[in-house]
């Protein structure tokens, strides 16, 4: 019987563009993902995704998938009025046809 190590993919990791929340650097992460052979990570900073580019290219030169996604803080006031309606009608809109909402 072999041992083989199934593949592991991290699907909420923040980067140092988290701030106080996450601390490893782009070139660290693809480094340790390549090492730790990890085909794919997520990367999901905190209300903002300016480290997209940085790390995506980073992740992709070492080998490794990177999945783009990003945690938002909502303010429950902002969904309760007429922008959360809104919002709300995006999301929906979003669910129903992810792509065309992405073009």
């Amino acid at each position: 019987m072999t041992s083989e190590v199934q593949p592991f993919v991290h699907l909420r990791l923040h980067s140092a563009y988290s701030l106080l929340e996450g601390a490893v650097r782009p070139k660290e992460l693809a480094t340790l993902c390549r090492d730790l052979r990890m085909p794919a990570v997520a990367v999901t900073d905190t209300n903002n995704l300016f480290g997209v580019y940085e790390i995506s290219d980073a992740l992709a030169k070492n080998g490794v998938q990177p999945i783009v996604g990003v945690t938002l803080s909502v303010d429950h006031r902002v969904i309760d009025g007429a922008l959360g309606a809104e919002l709300l009608a995006a999301f929906k809109a979003y669910i129903e046809d992810p792509v065309t909402m992405l073009v």
